[in-house]
């Protein structure tokens, strides 16, 4: 019998769904930030395709019972301690540092694994759970990054980078080698991986972040007046949106010093938890703050052309497919369309000290529907499951 086959039941002749687990290093609900609007997007489009999906997270008081009822997923929450280190915010040390140390975790996770199909590891930071598993279950790594990269960018000093770095590259490469497939975000992550850990290139996937269908909704200032009555005398206008990570924080840093001063005739809108450091000691007139990150759809009418001022980070960058695809003009550095190649003709590309000078060029078109087809959701999420299917069809029940 192949392990995970879609067989009938004696019964009723019901196939029986693939069953996936997603082990993922932090709470997902609500999903506003970058990780948690793909891990969630694509748990709903998944299911859809008939996938039985449980998403296992850390338990987090904002993951309430309420949001987690509204998914079409299951999500188990374990009552793990890593709220702490959601506090510290990358300071000293990253995230993904921090969550690596988990005494006990994986006795606490075993019961929700069992019997799965596939166990998807998001991110590399719980590899040592990966190593625990029988030889015989599948995993997959649902990379958003090269983490060995991101975690690094995300310090501070070189040696914190240095001992971040060093503990990321053994998790990941572990990981990397206990995946029976690995699920990148762009032909440049694999080839990363490739070259750190002589990653398989024929077990690899480019899955890309996503978008909803494009074309859909339309948006207008109104609700962005009325919430930042200071933008109403900037007819251009820019907005940065991200959440409170390092490298949102760099390029924050970047606007406001030297894009923002340069273009007084510009309102900038910082939006997400990105602004946090900066709300209370930023007096530029021109620039204004909204840390809900709910509140995305207000900045993305008519005027206000989408900055995506990155200079570091790793992975591609989601909050880009998010301006195209409500229809925005994109303002970008070269290093923020990574993963992007074909998206490249419809953004303005300039290097950071010469960002201010784009708002005066012409406004380019938006990418045809055409091209952002391949990034909705369900479109990755189908090219997911195609993955797990044959990974499930060519794995024996038993094997060792």
């Amino acid at each position: 019998m192949v392990r995970g086959e879609l067989a009938n039941d004696c019964m009723n002749h019901t196939p029986t769904p693939l069953r996936l687990v997603c082990v993922c290093p932090y709470p997902v609900l609500p999903a506003a930030a970058g990780g948690k609007v793909r891990i969630v997007q694509l748990g709903r489009q998944l299911t859809r395709l008939g996938v039985d999906v449980t998403l296992v997270t850390p338990y987090h008081p904002r993951q309430t019972r309420d949001l987690v009822d509204r998914e079409p997923f299951r999500i188990v929450q374990i009552p793990y301690p890593f709220i702490l280190p959601l506090l510290f915010t990358d300071r000293p040390l990253p995230y993904q540092y921090l969550t690596s140390f988990h005494p006990g975790l994986g006795s606490m996770l075993r019961r929700h694994i069992v019997g799965a199909d596939i166990v998807q590891f998001e991110q590399a930071q719980l590899a040592q759970l990966a190593m625990q598993l029988p030889d015989r279950q599948i995993v997959v790594y649902g990379s958003q990054n090269v983490e060995y990269d991101y975690a690094r960018a995300e310090c501070r000093s070189d040696w914190s980078a240095g001992l971040v770095g060093r503990r990321i590259a053994k998790l990941e490469g572990g990981l990397i080698a206990r995946s029976r497939h690995v699920l990148a975000v762009s032909s440049g992550d694999c080839q990363r991986f490739t070259e750190l850990y002589q990653a398989d290139p024929t077990a690899m996937t480019v899955v890309p972040n996503g978008i909803d269908a494009p074309g859909r909704q339309v948006f207008d200032d109104r609700r962005a007046v009325a919430r930042l009555p200071g933008l109403v005398p900037f007819a251009k206008r820019g907005l940065y949106s991200g959440s409170d990570v390092e490298h949102n924080r760099v390029a924050v840093r970047f606007i406001l010093t030297q894009v923002a001063p340069h273009r007084p005739d510009v309102g900038f809108v910082i939006h997400g938890g990105c602004g946090n450091s900066f709300a209370r000691t930023c007096r530029l007139p021109n620039v204004f703050f909204d840390p809900d990150m709910d509140h995305f759809n207000d900045y993305t009418a008519p005027g206000f052309r989408g900055l995506n001022a990155v200079t570091t980070g790793g992975g591609s960058n989601l909050k880009l497919l998010q301006y195209f695809s409500r229809g925005m003009p994109v303002i970008s550095t070269s290093f923020g369309m990574r993963g992007h190649a074909d998206l490249l003709p419809y953004a303005a590309v300039c290097e950071g000290d010469r960002l201010w000078e784009a708002f005066d060029d012409e406004l380019l078109p938006p990418p045809p529907e055409s091209v952002l087809r391949k990034y909705e959701w369900s479109t990755v999420a189908a090219t997911m499951l195609d993955v797990y299917r044959r990974l499930v069809s060519t794995t024996p029940s038993g094997a060792p």
